[in-house]
Formats: C-alpha cells, structure tokens, sequence
C-alpha cells in the first residue's frame, strides 16, 4: 500500500539507514507467494528511487536476496508473475549496477541533486555515462513491455499496473537528465559529429517513450496515482538551451 511504501521511505531519511527494511523483508513470508514477491520489489524500487542515499549504497550488500526472488518462482508459476519477478530482479540489479559505478546520481536522477559535472568536462566520461544511462533506459523500456505483454483480461491488473508507477518516474528522470547532458556536452564540444550516434539512439528513446506514456495515460488506475508526463511528437533540439525544460545546475564554486 502506498501508505506503508511512504513509511517506509521517510523512515530512511530519518534514520540514514535502510537495514531494518531489509531484515523485514528476509523475516516475512514473502517468497513464498509470488504476488507478495512481486509487489515487494516494487516496494524495493520505490525506496531506492526515494529513499535516502544510503540506501543505494547498502543495497548492493542485497545482490543474494534479489537473487534469491528470482530462483523461487517456477518458470510456470501459478499466477504468471514469475518471467515478471526475474525480469523485475534483472532491472534492479542493473540500476544498482549503475548507481555502483556512478554515485552521483540519486535514485531518481534528478539533475537538480546533480552537482558534479565531471563527466560533462571530460567528453570521453560523459560520453559513457551517457552510454550507461542509455542503456539502463532501454532496459526498462523492454520490462515495460514485458508488463504491458502480461495484462490478463480476466482480472483488473492493480498490481501488474503498480510497476508501471515507478518505472514511468524512472525513465522520465533519465530522459530529462540525457536531455540536459547532452545539450551540456554540445555547447562544450566541437566534435558534433562524434555526438551523432548518441543524438539518434536519444531520438529513438524519445519516440518509445512517447508510446510508453501514451499507453499509460490511457489506464484509469495508474493516472490515479501519478501525473503521466507527456512528450512532444519530435524530440527536443539538443543543440540549444529552451526557455523551459531540464536544465544542468550551476557549477559549484570552489571555497
């Protein structure tokens, strides 16, 4: 429930800590049921989107139990949650792969939280990191679709539909951080040409996304519980800087 989600996130911010939740989730049966699986990675997803930044960081200490989800269901589990549990474990395990190798993004890559620009100084790390973000944005646009593929007609789907929540805020924060990126690294950069390859694979996403979103307004249950983010139907100009839109924060100033 959305009530115990946001308890449990404020609770990392009050405490800079995530280890109780953690030890909630290995003492209650959860793994026994694939429902209770299912919607406990969804939970898991939420606090490290929103929780405190510690929680990036210990749940790479977690890797086992994530494991462990996706061993537990049957390749024909019962209710069909289990090709949905090992995808979910998949894609979490990769975000955490990404936020191991670059920890200065927060869990929901706001560019605001942003304060290093390393990356955008040296084009070959920005390059890279842009490559990363990329790739974690087309993981989710196949999970997504993984979920879509799993709607039965028979039932509401509330649950199915809950993953969509965070993946929606997911791949809107790595789109607005992309946009933001590369419009820093073409003014910073001569070469655009050498830019070319990551402002096609961008346009791509941008038109998936687009089709993500508009499938998603279109359910009364999911637009209950967030704003769906529209997009244009062409993909943003990266070679200026709009009078609205994600921006890069200032650099810092060194005292």
């Amino acid at each position: 429930k959305q009530k115990h989600v946001r308890k449990c996130i404020v609770y990392t911010w009050d405490y800079r800590t995530s280890q109780s939740i953690w030890t909630g989730l290995r003492v209650q049966p959860i793994l026994s049921d694939e429902v209770q699986t299912f919607k406990a990675l969804i939970l898991v997803h939420k606090v490290l989107q929103e929780g405190h930044q510690v929680v990036l960081k210990e749940a790479q200490a977690q890797i086992g139990w994530f494991e462990t989800c996706a061993r537990t269901v049957g390749a024909d589990s019962m209710r069909g949650y289990g090709s949905l549990i090992r995808a979910y474990v998949n894609f979490i395990l990769a975000k955490l792969r990404f936020h191991r190798h670059h920890k200065e993004f927060n869990g929901l890559f706001e560019y605001e939280e942003y304060i290093s620009l390393k990356n955008i100084d040296n084009p070959d790390e920005g390059y890279e990191t842009i490559m990363d973000l990329m790739n974690l944005q087309d993981q989710i646009e196949q999970f997504q679709k993984l979920v879509f593929a799993h709607f039965r007609s028979s039932t509401h789907n509330e649950c199915r539909i809950s993953a969509l929540v965070p993946l929606v805020k997911e791949s809107y924060g790595i789109y607005k951080f992309l946009t933001s990126m590369l419009r820093a690294m073409h003014r910073r950069t001569d070469a655009s040409d050498a830019l070319q390859p990551l402002r096609e694979r961008y346009d791509s996403q941008h038109h998936h996304l687009r089709k993500f979103y508009y499938e998603c307004a279109n359910l009364k249950y999911l637009t209950s519980l967030i704003n769906v983010p529209k997009l244009n139907h062409e993909p943003p100009n990266l070679f200026e800087l709009p009078e609205e839109g994600p921006y890069l924060p200032p650099r810092q100033t060194p005292k």
